[in-house]
């Protein structure tokens, strides 16, 4: 298969809502390069054809509503075509091993020195988003690593990669679940599972229904805004008991969600982008 690589120049003010559009687009992975003179590179895969095609029509139109709203992004956006393993080795030169918190994640081809007492995590993404080198990955294993404990239960919707599943059995949780829409998310997960010895109990299926259907104590969702405003509507409406951890959009967003769940939630932000955790009182 062949993969479309796709470079967005932007002026850095503008750089966390292009993202997420991208995000949400489902790019395998986004990586965010932060350059001289105010100026970031997004760069993100998606497989060539007519469903990318269109993802390039709605991210041109995005463009010139922000440059209509007086948001001088000044993005200018390039496409390369890279074979499958082109592709694996363009993406690897973005991902080093990186420290967050306690959890110490590494690339599967890269020798693993974690600091000691870290727990270690190898991971391949493969074309899975998930690499821990997102400030949205990096916030909710935060969150993860105050919430988890040993005995609880935790569901991972949107596992991507799997990283937050695996994260969590590492840090003890009796069961681990995890849905993905996406057939290769899923095969992707299951095999960081086994490279970290970890059991997870994987499936595809809708991540809305099953959190409806869910019992976890702990449910993390790193997906997007209108998914994550989806789940908060869901969590009121059920009365979930769970701590939901959501994340996955930008910090300029948390407003409106503050307008649409109006309760007690805990927050933080990095790099321009939002964590929130909801807890019944």
């Amino acid at each position: 298969m062949d993969w479309t690589e796709i470079l967005i120049t932007v002026n850095t003010a503008a750089v966390e809502a292009v993202a997420n559009l991208v995000h949400e687009e489902g790019g395998g992975g986004v990586v965010i390069e932060h350059r001289d003179n105010q100026i970031s590179v997004i760069t993100a895969y998606f497989p060539v054809g007519e469903a990318t095609e269109t993802i390039l029509t709605r991210l041109e139109n995005f463009l010139i509503q922000l440059e209509e709203l007086n948001f001088q992004a000044n993005a200018r956006v390039k496409t390369n075509t890279l074979a499958e393993r082109n592709w694996a080795e363009e993406w690897k030169k973005y991902y080093q091993p990186i420290q967050v918190g306690n959890i110490y994640i590494s690339p599967s081809w890269l020798a693993a020195a974690p600091q000691p007492g870290s727990l270690a995590v190898e991971l391949d993404p493969g074309m899975a988003f998930g690499t821990g080198i997102h400030a949205t990955t990096q916030m909710c294993i935060h969150e993860l690593a105050a919430t988890v404990t040993p005995g609880k239960t935790m569901l991972d919707l949107g596992t991507g990669s799997g990283i937050l599943a695996i994260v969590s059995a590492k840090l003890g949780a009796a069961r681990v679940d995890a849905v993905d829409n996406d057939g290769l998310a899923i095969k992707v997960a299951g095999e960081n599972a086994r490279r970290n010895n970890c059991r997870i109990n994987l499936r595809q299926g809708d991540a809305f229904d099953l959190f409806r259907q869910s019992t976890h104590d702990v449910v993390v969702a790193n997906i997007g805004f209108s998914a994550c405003t989806r789940l908060a509507q869901i969590y009121r409406a059920e009365q979930k008991s769970c701590t939901l951890i959501l994340s996955g959009f930008p910090q300029e967003r948390f407003p409106e969600f503050q307008e649409f769940y109006p309760y007690p939630l805990r927050s933080q932000g990095k790099d321009g982008w939002s964590c929130l955790v909801l807890e019944r009182p």
